[in-house]
């Protein structure tokens, strides 16, 4: 048995009781290029499966103990990736139909001719690697999207960081004129003894502290922007975690806010909501996607418009999360292709038509769903349902369960 301590990316998982039968099959796998893994048992496949990834899995239907299925089963749960084929002398229309229930790619019969195996195996083989090639595009597609939503947001946050950044320079600039002074007062005040001035010097000491306390705000001002941007801006390798849907919807309006601001009033309704199963940055990625759109629909022409941002738990304990606007809505012959790549509205250079296929696409790989309701003239209203995390529930405090309206 090979037992290898890192199986080359394409490699194949042998498993067979026959000695024979696993050379001849190793061999057909190095002719197609591939790396064999030999396993005589499902017991000894269990233990390389867990601690390897495989492209695919020759698999005897019949093996001592645990049989083929069963051990088919357990892998297209740890590894439903992988490609398996299940090879038998035994076989029925019955276990074929059950294989393929199970995931299985192919059933083949014993005695098998070389060729034929070899070319089923390639099949399989170039399956497994068109899938990875998709998921590294749908990847790069995420990210390209993400790079695009920040060179949009750019400008933006320039303008949030410049602010405090103005009044802590401002206020820099005023310590360095009043210290020398106060450190000249309290001199004189050390050789002439106590007097009037002394009382001036503590007003003047507190203007400092006062001072001192409004550069810290200003920089942690600073520094919340920064960690915005960072969690949004990285990739997405970090495992998911626990989230706070509050948490990410309200990074995502405080990144959107330049957009926001000259057109529309913020209404937030949050109620309880379980936390999900996600990740913050992808998820930060969705919501910023349809705040900003709900922002870019409404017009500058000085009308009462809001975006309301809604929490709620669903009927099936799911978290559900509602974007909405009074824009001018869409078009009932645009709807169906709203979540199509590349399919845009928008002006030339204003949209890459990416925006809502990427947001479908991250909320699905979360088991969650998004759905879209519009009217011209009135407003469009996108839905989100993601399953609860088994293991806890955020409680909103009293001041978050009801509306509140926050013009922004």
């Amino acid at each position: 048995m090979r037992t290898s301590a890192s199986p080359a990316p394409e490699s194949v998982l042998i498993v067979d009781d026959e000695p024979s039968l696993r050379t001849i099959l190793a061999f057909i796998v190095q002719r197609v290029g591939a790396v064999p893994v030999l396993a005589h048992d499902a017991a000894t496949a269990r233990q390389l499966a867990a601690k390897h990834s495989f492209a695919c899995a020759l698999i005897d239907k019949n093996l001592p103990g645990e049989n083929g299925l069963e051990f088919l089963k357990w892998l297209r749960s740890v590894q439903p990736g992988c490609n398996a084929l299940i090879v038998t002398a035994y076989g029925n229309v019955d276990s074929a139909i059950e294989a393929l229930r199970l995931g299985a790619f192919d059933y083949l019969l014993k005695p098998f001719e070389v060729d034929a195996l070899e070319h089923r195996l390639k099949l399989a083989l170039d399956q497994w690697r068109m899938r990875q090639e998709h998921e590294r595009m749908q990847a790069m597609l995420v990210q390209a999207d993400r790079l695009a939503s920040l060179g949009l947001l750019a400008a933006g946050v320039v303008h949030e960081v410049n602010t405090p950044l103005a009044y802590i320079l401002s206020n820099l600039d005023w310590l360095d004129e009043e210290l020398p002074s106060l450190r000249e007062g309290l001199k004189r005040q050390g050789r002439q003894g106590t007097g009037p001035e002394l009382s001036s010097l503590a007003d003047r000491l507190t203007a400092v502290q006062s001072t001192l306390r409004d550069i810290r705000e200003g920089a942690e001002r600073v520094r919340h922007i920064a960690r915005d941007v960072k969690a949004f801006a990285r990739r997405e390798d970090d495992e998911s975690v626990l989230v706070d849907l509050r948490e990410v919807l309200e990074a995502a309006l405080k990144m959107a806010l330049v957009h926001i601001r000259y057109r529309a009033r913020v209404v937030r309704d949050y109620q309880d909501v379980p936390l999900v199963k996600g990740n913050e940055a992808r998820l930060a990625q969705v919501f910023l996607n349809l705040v900003v759109n709900a922002a870019q629909a409404i017009p500058e022409d000085g009308s009462n418009h809001e975006i309301r941002v809604r929490l709620w738990t669903g009927p099936n304990g799911e978290a559900c999360a509602e974007v909405t606007d009074t824009g001018t809505g869409i078009a009932a012959e645009h709807m169906p292709h709203l979540f199509e790549p590349f399919f845009t509205t928008k002006r030339s250079g204003e949209g890459t038509g990416l925006g809502l296929f990427i947001c479908k696409s991250i909320v699905e790989s979360f088991d969650g769903s998004i759905t879209v309701e519009s009217r011209e003239g009135k407003g469009t209203t996108f839905r989100l349902g993601l399953p609860p995390h088994v293991r806890a529930a955020r409680v909103a405090l009293p001041s978050e369960r009801a509306s509140t309206a926050v013009a922004s």
